[in-house]
């Protein structure tokens, strides 16, 4: 499958010292397109070793935490926020008629009064 429009990915040649280790540092192009750039490690190099500290031991013990899908039985809610459910409903119909009617007297006050 060659495929003349793909890049094929530039491989790093391998050292002669094969069993040499290598360090990966992240470079970035002009994009800001991040990859990694592969040099072999000084004979010297020493690389760090990683412990957990005795301070920082996990706790033993029931650890409580929250859990989203654990049903809880319902309370009720307090009267001040409970809803009726039979509210009276909005007439949108007069709500428009009002919004004219006062888009109007605006527009007569802007006039320089009442003229009719």
């Amino acid at each position: 499958m060659n495929r003349p429009n793909k890049k094929e990915p530039v491989l790093p040649e391998p050292s002669p010292e094969s069993k040499r280790r290598r360090i990966g540092k992240v470079v970035h192009d002009e994009r800001g397109n991040g990859s990694v750039k592969w040099e072999d490690a000084p004979p010297d190099y020493q690389r760090p070793v990683l412990e957990v500290a005795p301070d920082s031991a996990p706790v033993r013990g029931p650890v409580e935490s929250f859990n989203p899908y654990a049903r809880e039985v319902a309370r009720e809610a307090p009267a001040c926020t409970r809803s009726a459910g039979n509210t009276a409903r909005t007439d949108l119909r007069k709500l428009s008629e009002w919004i004219k009617l006062t888009r109007e007297l605006e527009e007569r006050k802007r006039n320089g009064g009442d003229q009719d």
